[in-house]
């Protein structure tokens, strides 16, 4: 009886030992599949970005703006939305329909990946010395901070980006890069820092020809994804947010990331830099019933909205003065409205019947972004120490 105990206890010890051998092998082989789908994705996007980047040269030659428009996802009752094709949205009013064209439409299905995935080849191309924006526009609650910020677990063009940047930077051979961030808010018409450690110490701008500067504004150098992390937690601290409402931003906030790149073999060197712009929405005072302090808010919101719209009105209508200076948005603004920059915005709208006529007027007012033309973009690189920009 006693041999067979120990033979029962044996077995037991051999098949603990047998499940965890094996369950550290599935760990190991889990670990080994998830690095090679990573690598696949990156083989994948890199591959679009040149495919993108081919097709896409005449109209990027042009510098004409690019416009997409997502639609957010709606579940109680019937949207008003239907994006009928990849180009074409359509919206459906008592009796009527109409219908807004854009370069790429985006339904409510569609994933923060997808939406990454979209924007990569612009993103990217400022490794190569391109000055880069990406804005998000659309009225309050139609998903702009969602495209932009997302969630721990669903993550939007920001982290994304920078994640994507590091893993780029890191793979290009004989390339050494620096990746810095900065993060301004722009409150009332007055811009904080939101990385530093005093952030409601107001900044200004300051104006040397084309070149605009914020002195004073902190920049991190980010080289890792703990660096990403600890930035955006700084943010979402440090960012004014409506009190009755956690999603209504009472603020702009732009994330400027700028890359410094040097080519070990030539000596050459690299300046590219991506500004994502989550643009607050405009207020209503009928709606918002906004009162004493956000009244000033909304006030100050509007302003500077409108005087955004007045300098794209502006660029479309190839006026010789454009307003950048109208408002301290703007003339942030201005160097990726200018010249030899890439802008992409992302018209973000809600599907809710309710919201008709905000979203009609998104949409009219991105859809119209189409037709502007920024002028030829350029290359910010030396190709050696002592040369200057390359246009493109």
């Amino acid at each position: 009886m006693c041999c067979v105990t120990q033979e029962l206890s044996l077995s037991s010890k051999q098949l603990r030992s047998m499940v965890r051998q094996a369950l550290a092998d599935l760990r190991h082989q889990a670990e080994e599949a998830a690095g090679a789908v990573e690598e696949l994705r990156f083989r994948y996007r890199r591959e679009v970005q040149e495919w993108n980047s081919q097709n896409n040269e005449l109209p990027d030659l042009q510098g004409n703006i690019k416009v997409f428009c997502r639609c957010r996802g709606f579940s109680a009752g019937k949207s008003c939305l239907d994006a009928a094709s990849e180009q074409e949205l359509l919206v459906h009013g008592k009796g009527s329909m109409k219908k807004f064209l854009f370069d790429k439409v985006y339904p409510s299905s569609t994933s923060q990946e997808e939406i990454f995935e979209g924007a990569l080849p612009i993103i990217t191309s400022c490794v190569s010395g391109y000055r880069v924006c990406i804005l998000a526009y659309g009225q309050s609650g139609s998903g702009k901070t969602y495209t932009m910020t997302g969630t721990k677990d669903k993550p939007g063009v920001n982290i994304r980006s920078i994640r994507e940047l590091l893993h780029v930077c890191k793979g290009k051979e004989n390339y050494t890069f620096n990746l810095k961030i900065s993060m301004l808010e722009i409150y009332n018409d007055t811009l904080y820092d939101l990385l530093s450690v005093n952030p409601n110490n107001p900044l200004e701008i300051r104006s040397q020809g084309r070149s605009i500067s914020v002195p004073g504004l902190t920049h991190v150098e980010v080289k890792t994804e703990e660096d990403i992390l600890n930035a955006m937690d700084m943010v979402d601290k440090n960012r004014k947010i409506g009190s009755t409402n956690t999603e209504s931003s009472r603020s702009h906030l732009l994330l400027t990331l700028t890359l410094e790149g040097r080519d070990s073999a030539s000596g050459g060197s690299s300046s590219g830099t991506l500004t994502l712009c989550d643009l607050a929405g405009p207020k209503h005072f009928s709606k918002t019933e906004a009162t004493g302090q956000s009244r000033v808010e909304a006030a100050a919101i509007n302003k500077s909205l409108t005087s955004l719209r007045q300098v794209f009105s502006a660029l479309k209508s190839n006026a010789l003065h454009v307003p950048f200076r109208n408002s301290k948005l703007t003339h942030l603004l201005q160097p990726c409205l200018s010249g030899d920059a890439k802008c992409l915005v992302l018209v973000n709208v809600n599907p809710d019947g309710k919201h008709m006529v905000e979203t009609l007027s998104t949409l009219q007012f991105g859809s119209a972004l189409r037709q502007i033309a920024l002028g030829k973009t350029a290359q910010h690189i030396s190709p050696t120490k002592n040369k200057a920009d390359k246009q493109h």
